[in-house]
């Protein structure tokens, strides 16, 4: 090969590699991080809770009476941190999960400014989110599941046992003073305005069931 020809070898394949990318670098841009509450909801959390907060198989987020009970940073904190327990994972990337604390602060502002509304309480007080210093009676919440929750509850019941161990290995006491004061409205499960016979169950009351299934799941 003469020396021009040589030359103009080199000339073109030094070209080429100028329209590259460098090493170690994809060649297609990457996706755009999500920062917008809809797809953000969409792309990490419809899978459980629905499309646009309802219908999933978890907890209805798109709710009134849910986003009054539950203080936005416990909110937050469960995004965060998930529930240990149950099937919420974590989603910051402290704890492992793929969401920066700019992306859960869009979750959470999102489903307040979106889906939070002024709740009629029927002249009920609102329940605190955590039970606090009133301790349950196992005893009185036996007998309030037989009178305001066995008759959906039941073994062959339209809601199903919530004794049964596969039910109580799933939830946490929280989960299930959230389910009793909040309900499953998605699912025909009324709240705790009317679960008392159609009264409000009391803070003593809720105490006192979630006493009583925690004793059965203690029990297994």
């Amino acid at each position: 090969m003469s020396l021009a020809r040589g030359s103009a070898v080199v000339l073109v394949w030094v070209v080429l590699l100028a329209g590259c990318e460098p090493w170690g670098k994809p060649a297609a841009p990457q996706k755009e991080i999500a920062e917008d509450f809809q797809t953000l909801f969409r792309e990490n959390c419809s899978g459980c809770h629905g499309e646009d907060g309802r219908g999933g198989p978890g907890r209805i987020l798109n709710d009134g009476l849910y986003l009054a009970f539950i203080p936005k940073a416990s909110l937050r904190k469960v995004i965060e941190e998930g529930r240990k327990g149950t099937a919420m994972p974590a989603w910051a990337r402290s704890e492992g999960g793929p969401l920066t604390e700019e992306q859960i602060s869009v979750l959470v502002d999102g489903m307040e400014k979106n889906w939070a509304k002024k709740v009629n309480l029927r002249g009920a007080a609102l329940p605190a989110y955590e039970a606090g210093a009133v301790t349950g009676d196992e005893m009185r919440g036996n007998k309030l599941y037989l009178r305001d929750c066995f008759a959906c509850h039941a073994k062959g019941g339209i809601a199903g046992p919530l004794t049964e161990p596969a039910y109580l290995a799933l939830t946490t006491k929280q989960n299930l003073r959230t389910s009793i004061v909040v309900g499953r409205p998605d699912l025909g499960m009324p709240d705790y305005r009317v679960l008392n016979r159609g009264r409000p169950l009391s803070e003593q009351d809720i105490a006192d069931l979630v006493t009583y299934l925690m004793g059965k799941a203690a029990s297994k």
